[in-house]
């Protein structure tokens, strides 16, 4: 069982403006945050630069933390917005670039996964999320609602791996 094996997963709301970041750790079913943030691009430059920015920054933060698992909430996309999709599908190009490069485990997880993992609802608002992961995690205070997604993604990903093996 899971539970009794401790585990560094790192969680990713992606994003080109701004992608979130959480690291937890789980050890005998507690939860721990190891870090949470954000990486920014710069908006004055091109698309191809940004990327390039983010897949150093990224590269950097999975050296350092080192995860046994990474987390990535997969973006959909709305009819109306189809350049926010495929802007979103490159940035994921990017983090599965980084992640295979350092040979790490990832698990792709939709939206309503998360939400549904935290709040037992697949349409649950940022705020419910944020709350949950505040819970959860047992902090006052997360940076950015960035980062508690990408805390809520890692969350997810724990109990998605955890109900695999204890089937």
């Amino acid at each position: 069982m899971l539970s009794f094996f401790r585990v560094v997963i790192l969680g990713v709301d992606p994003g080109l403006r701004t992608t979130g970041y959480g690291a937890i750790r789980v050890e005998n079913g507690s939860f721990s945050l190891i870090e949470s943030g954000y990486i920014k691009t710069n908006s004055d430059l091109d698309t191809a630069r940004r990327l390039g920015s983010l897949h150093k920054e990224f590269s950097h933060i999975l050296q350092k933390i080192n995860p046994d698992l990474v987390g990535i909430e997969n973006v959909f996309s709305l009819i109306r917005y189809p350049r926010a999709g495929i802007v979103l599908g490159q940035v994921l190009g990017v983090l599965y670039i980084s992640v295979f490069q350092k040979n790490i485990a990832y698990i792709d997880l939709t939206p309503k996964e998360v939400k549904n993992a935290l709040v037992g609802y697949g349409n649950a608002k940022k705020v419910q999320i944020k709350k949950a992961v505040m819970k959860i995690m047992e902090q006052n205070k997360v940076k950015s609602s960035h980062a508690s997604d990408a805390i809520a993604a890692a969350i997810a990903a724990y109990y998605r791996i955890k109900r695999n093996i204890d089937k």
